[in-house]
This record gives structure tokens, C-alpha cells and sequence, in this order.
């Protein structure tokens, strides 16, 4: 059976930053099934809210 988990952060709004946390989900195994970043009121952070398969991991 599949585990969901929603995971949402506050992340700075630069360039790499989508890589970094997507790699460390995929070093765990973890399966991304849903990825969704938005702006915050500061331009310098955005939210990142993404929906992982735990139950997937090895």
C-alpha cells in the first residue's frame, strides 16, 4: 500500500533550487507525484508543495 505525504516549504526563489530538493526526494527513493511552486508577498521566496509516494521507497 502507497503512502502519500504533502510536503510544503518555504524556499529561496533562485535559479537550482528545484533541482536540489527534487534530488534529494529521488537519493531516498521517494516517487514525486504531484510538484507545485508558487510566489510568496517577499519575491525572493516562493512555496513548494509537492506530494510524495513514501510508500514506493526501497
Amino acid at each position: 500500500m502507497s503512502r502519500g505525504r504533502v510536503l510544503s516549504a518555504l524556499v529561496a526563489n533562485r535559479p537550482g533550487v528545484l533541482n536540489r530538493v527534487s534530488g534529494m526526494i529521488r537519493r531516498r527513493g521517494f516517487n514525486i507525484e504531484s510538484l507545485t511552486v508558487g510566489p510568496t508577498l517577499d519575491h525572493r521566496v516562493s512555496r513548494m508543495t509537492l506530494l510524495v509516494n513514501v510508500g514506493a521507497a526501497p
